[in-house]
C-alpha cells in the first residue's frame, strides 16, 4: 500500500505542468531569403547598429524625420537598445599580441598592461579615488515586428536601411545567431563572461527552444529578478536583473546628453557601474485620427476657458496652448506623434544591488532623465527588453500598466539609445575614456589629417609618463623613435629598449650623408593622392635648413633662396654623400660672382663660415651623420650643446630625421620624432624658421611620419613662431592637466577651448593625487576625455625620477645586466605596490 502510494505520487509529480519560459518567447523560424523572422503574431527583422560617437540638432532632426516616415498604427512595433558591457577581454588579448611584436621587454609589459585590463574590465581599475573605473563597450540594435502584410515589412526594411545608412550608421542584418545571442545575453546574463561568444542555430528547430540554457530558473520579486543557470562551461552562475522605467517623461532631454546618462564628466561619481541595457520601444500614432482628438480637445478647453468654469480649471490655458503648438508642428510637418516605453536594466549582483540601482538613478537622473524601480512589474519590464516582444501581447499589458507615454516624434529622436564615446580598437596605447569606453590610441591610425601630435601638461600632470609610453607602444609595435630630450629622462627607456643613445660630443648631423640613398628611390603617391619625390622633398627640407643656419634672424627673399637651392644640388652632384658646408659655400660664392657680385649671395654665404669643416661647429654639421636607419629607438641628449647653434642643430636633426623616416622602410611602419621640451630652447621670432618647421611636417607626413612636440602649457605654444607652427602643423592635439597660467591662456585664447573643454580641463587632477592621469584628445574636429591607467611594474619601468635612474644605473655599473637591474629597482622604489597588484590580479605574492 505505502509503495503504491508513492508510485501514484511520483507519477503526479511527474506529470505536473512547470511554466517554461522558453515556450513563451515568440521566436519561430527565419526566412533566409527575405530576411524575415516569422513569429507566433507577426514578423520581424532586425539590424545591429554601429554607436554613434556624439550627436548634433541635425542628426536629432535626421531621426525624426526618418521616425515620422515610417508606418503608423498598432500593427507596427519598434524597438532600439544599447548594451553596455564589460566583454571586452578579446580586444584586450588582440592589442597585446600586436604590442609583443618584439618580445622581450616589450612583450613583458604587454602581458602586465593585458592581464591589468583584464581584470579593471571586471572589477575596476586601482587608483587614489573612491570612485569606479572600468572598461567597457557598447553595442545597439534596432528591432521591427508588425502584423501588416510581409510586403509593406520589406518595403519598411529597405527604408530603414538605406535612411539610417545616410545618417551614418553601419548596419548588420540581424541573423538567427545573432537573435538567440541577443535574447541569450539577458536571460541568461553571465557576469563570468569575458568576450563576446557566437551561437549555434539548428533550422529545424524552432528558434525560441534554442535561446536558453534548459535549466534556466527565473525567480520574480518586487524590485528584481533573480536568475541561475548553467553556462556554456557547465558553471552554475547566478545574476541579479534590475529594471528602471521613467518616474516623468523628459520632453526637454536631447540627444547629445545620452552619454553623460551612463558616466557624467562633470560628476565623475555619478556613472553607471555594472553592465546595462537601455531599450526604447515605441509605435508611431497615425495623424489623423490623432489630429481629430487634439482638435476636438482644443474646441473643449476654449468652451471652459470661455465659461465660468474656467476658474475651476487653472491648467486648461496650459493644456490649449500646449495641444495647439502640437496641431501646429504636425501641420507644418514638424512633428509627428508616437507612444513610448522606456526601460534602463542593469545586470548586477545580490552584494551590489543596492549600489548599482543607486548610482544608475542618480547617474541618469543627473543626465537628465528620471528614473526609478519598476515596482511589482519586474517580469513585465524584463520580457519588453526582447525583440518582437511587444507585437506579442505585451504593448497591451504595458498600456494598462500605465507605462506607455504619449510624445511628439522628436522627443523619441532624442532618446534613441545610440550615442556614446568614440571607438578605437585599431590597436595602441590604452586609453579608456572617461566614459570607460575601451580605447586604443595610435596616431597613425585615429582619424587626423596628419600624424603630428602637440601634447602638452603642467608640473605633476603625468606627461614624462604619457610620452614614454607612448614612445614604448610604438616601439613595441614595431615602429621607430626618434627622441630629442633633455635632462636625460629618455636614456632609461632608451637603454631598456636596446636602443641607441647619443650626447653632444658625438652627435654628428650632415644632411648629405643618406642622401643619395633617397635619390634611389621611386616617385610614388600618398594617402592624400599627392605625387612625392623623395630627392626633391629631402632637398627642399635641405634648404629649409641652410636659410636658417644663414639667416638665423631674419626671413630669407624669394631670390636668395632659390639660388641657394640651386647651389645645394651643385654641390650635392659634384660631390654626393661627401658633401660638407664647405662646398655649398663655394657654390654661393661662385653664383655672387656669376651674378656680377651680388653681396646678397655673399653675405648668405659668409654666414656659413662657422658651419664650415674648420669652423667652431664643424664636426657637428660635416662628419657623416651618425643617425642610423637600421637603429628602431634612438634618442639624441640636447644638453651640452651651447645656446647660440641650438637652433640649428633641433632643424638639422629634424632634417635628419624626416631622412631616416624615409630610409626606415615602409611608409605603413611607425615613425615617430619626440621633442621633449626643446621649443623653450628656441627663443626668438624668425619667419624662416617657421616655414622650416612647416616645410619638415609636411615631409614627415607624406614620409609616413609623425613628429610629437611637447610643452609644460598651451601657453608655450604661443610663445615662439616655432611652437605655434608645430602646434598648427599638428592635427592631434593631447592636452593633460594644466598649471597656473590656464586662466590667463583662456582670458588671452577664449575660442581655443570651448566652454565645456574648459570645464573639464580644470577638472584635471593630479597624478599623484587621483591614481592616473586625465587627458583631452583631439583629432581633427574630434574631442574626446580619457584616463590613462598603468600597473605598478610599468611605472617602474617608465619612471623618470632621476634618483630612480640612477640607483639602476649604480646596480648596471655593479655588473648586473639591465633587465636585472630594472626588476631589482621596481622592487626596490614599488615592492609593496607591486606585492599588492600581484595579489589582486594573479592571487599570489611578488616574487
Amino acid at each position: 500500500m505505502g509503495v503504491s502510494k508513492y508510485l501514484k505520487g511520483f507519477y503526479q509529480e511527474a506529470k505536473r505542468e512547470y511554466n517554461h519560459l522558453h515556450s513563451e518567447l515568440p521566436y519561430r523560424t527565419f526566412d533566409a531569403q527575405d530576411g524575415l523572422f516569422h513569429n507566433k503574431k507577426g514578423v520581424g527583422f532586425g539590424f545591429k547598429l554601429s554607436v554613434l560617437a556624439g550627436a548634433n540638432d541635425d542628426m536629432v532632426e535626421a531621426f525624426n524625420r526618418l521616425i515620422m516616415d515610417l508606418p503608423t498604427g498598432h500593427k507596427w512595433d519598434y524597438h532600439f537598445s544599447m548594451m553596455g558591457h564589460n566583454r571586452v577581454s578579446h580586444l584586450i588579448e588582440q592589442n597585446a599580441a600586436l604590442k609583443s611584436a618584439r618580445a622581450g621587454i616589450c612583450g613583458e609589459l604587454a602581458k602586465q598592461e593585458a592581464d591589468y585590463a583584464n581584470f579593471a574590465a571586471h572589477h575596476g581599475f586601482f587608483h587614489r579615488q573612491k570612485h569606479y573605473f572600468d572598461i567597457k563597450d557598447y553595442s545597439a540594435w534596432l528591432f521591427v515586428s508588425s502584423t501588416d502584410d510581409v510586403d509593406q515589412v520589406l518595403d519598411c526594411k529597405e527604408a530603414l536601411t538605406t535612411s539610417l545608412s545616410q545618417i551614418g550608421l553601419e548596419l548588420t542584418p540581424l541573423t538567427p545567431e545573432g537573435l538567440i545571442n541577443y535574447v541569450e545575453g539577458i536571460l541568461n546574463f553571465d557576469p563570468t563572461q569575458t568576450a563576446p561568444r557566437e551561437s549555434d542555430y539548428a533550422p529545424e528547430a524552432f528558434i525560441y527552444k534554442q535561446a536558453l540554457s534548459p535549466d534556466t530558473e527565473f525567480l520574480t520579486r518586487r524590485h528584481y529578478t533573480d536568475v541561475r543557470f548553467s553556462n556554456r562551461q557547465h558553471q552554475t552562475v547566478t545574476s541579479r536583473i534590475i529594471s528602471l522605467g521613467l518616474r516623468s517623461t523628459p520632453r526637454t532631454f536631447r540627444l547629445y546628453a545620452l552619454p553623460d546618462c551612463f558616466a557624467s564628466l562633470k560628476s565623475v561619481a555619478k556613472n553607471v557601474q555594472c553592465p546595462h541595457l537601455m531599450t526604447l520601444n515605441f509605435r508611431h500614432q497615425e495623424s489623423g485620427s490623432f489630429a481629430t482628438k487634439n482638435g476636438g480637445r482644443i474646441g473643449e478647453l476654449e468652451k471652459t476657458l470661455k465659461s465660468p468654469m474656467a476658474f475651476f480649471f487653472p491648467q486648461a490655458k496650459k493644456e490649449q496652448a500646449e495641444r495647439e503648438q502640437i496641431r501646429d508642428e504636425m501641420s507644418d510637418g514638424i512633428n509627428s506623434m508616437a507612444y513610448m516605453h522606456l526601460t534602463l536594466t542593469l545586470f548586477t549582483n545580490k552584494k551590489s544591488e543596492r549600489l548599482h540601482r543607486t548610482t544608475a538613478i542618480n547617474a541618469f537622473r543627473s543626465g537628465g532623465i528620471d528614473l526609478q524601480t519598476v515596482s511589482m512589474l519586474q517580469g513585465q519590464a524584463l520580457m519588453t527588453t526582447l525583440p518582437f516582444m511587444m507585437t506579442d501581447g505585451f504593448w497591451a499589458d504595458c498600456d494598462r500598466a500605465g507605462r506607455i507615454q504619449t510624445v511628439k516624434t522628436g522627443n523619441v529622436a532624442n532618446l534613441l539609445p545610440l550615442v556614446m564615446d568614440v571607438k578605437n580598437f585599431s590597436g595602441g596605447m590604452m586609453l579608456p575614456t572617461m566614459r570607460q569606453q575601451a580605447f586604443w590610441f595610435n596616431p597613425f591610425n585615429c582619424g587626423s589629417d596628419n600624424y603630428n601630435i602637440a601634447l602638452t601638461g603642467g608640473s605633476g600632470a603625468g606627461k614624462s609618463f604619457f610620452v614614454q609610453k607612448l614612445a614604448e607602444t610604438l616601439f613595441a609595435m614595431n615602429g621607430k623613435i626618434w627622441a630629442l630630450d633633455k635632462g636625460k629622462s629618455f636614456k632609461k627607456l632608451t637603454l631598456m629598449l636596446g636602443g641607441h643613445y647619443m650626447t653632444a660630443e658625438k652627435i654628428y648631423l650632415n644632411p648629405f650623408t643618406h642622401l643619395e640613398r633617397i635619390a634611389m628611390g621611386d616617385d610614388y603617391t600618398d594617402e592624400k593622392g599627392e605625387q612625392v619625390n623623395p630627392l626633391k622633398e629631402t632637398l627642399h627640407t635641405i634648404t629649409g635648413l641652410f636659410a636658417t643656419m644663414a639667416c638665423p634672424t631674419h626671413e630669407m627673399g624669394d631670390f636668395e633662396k632659390s639660388v641657394l637651392g640651386d647651389c645645394i644640388i651643385t654641390a650635392w652632384q659634384a660631390h654626393k654623400s661627401e658633401t660638407l658646408v664647405d662646398h655649398v659655400q663655394e657654390a654661393l660664392f661662385a653664383a655672387a660672382e656669376k651674378q656680377g657680385g651680388d653681396s646678397r649671395l655673399s653675405d648668405i654665404a659668409m654666414q656659413l663660415n662657422k658651419y664650415r669643416s674648420e669652423g667652431i661647429y664643424g664636426d657637428t654639421f660635416n662628419k657623416p651623420s651618425m643617425l642610423d636607419p637600421n637603429v628602431h629607438f634612438t634618442t639624441i641628449e640636447l644638453d651640452g650643446f651651447p645656446s647660440d647653434i641650438m637652433r640649428p642643430v633641433i632643424f638639422a636633426l629634424m632634417s635628419s630625421i624626416t631622412q631616416q623616416m624615409y630610409l626606415s622602410g615602409s611608409r605603413s611602419t611607425p615613425k615617430m620624432c619626440i621633442i621633449e621640451e626643446a621649443w623653450s630652447l628656441m627663443a626668438g621670432s624668425n619667419a624662416q624658421a617657421q616655414e622650416f618647421i612647416n616645410t619638415g611636417y609636411r615631409t614627415a607626413r607624406k614620409f609616413g611620419g609623425s613628429f610629437c612636440t611637447v610643452t609644460q602649457g598651451i601657453e608655450d605654444f604661443y610663445s615662439t613662431p616655432e611652437a605655434l607652427a608645430a602646434f598648427n602643423n599638428s592635427d592631434i592635439h593631447i592636452t593633460l592637466r594644466q598649471g597656473s597660467g590656464l586662466t590667463k591662456f583662456i582670458k588671452d585664447n577664449p575660442s581655443h577651448f570651448s566652454p565645456y573643454e574648459q570645464f573639464v580641463i580644470k577638472s584635471f587632477e593630479k597624478s599623484s593625487i587621483a591614481g592616473y592621469s586625465s587627458v583631452m584628445l583631439k583629432t581633427g574636429d574630434v574631442t574626446t576625455f580619457h584616463r590613462l591607467f598603468a600597473d605598478p611594474f610599468t611605472r617602474a619601468c617608465l619612471s623618470t625620477e632621476p634618483h630612480e635612474f640612477e640607483y639602476c644605473e649604480n646596480l648596471m655599473n655593479q655588473g648586473l645586466s639591465l633587465m636585472q637591474a630594472v626588476n631589482q629597482t621596481a622592487e626596490h622604489f614599488y615592492g609593496k605596490e607591486i606585492e599588492t597588484f600581484n595579489t589582486l590580479i594573479y592571487g599570489k605574492e611578488a616574487k
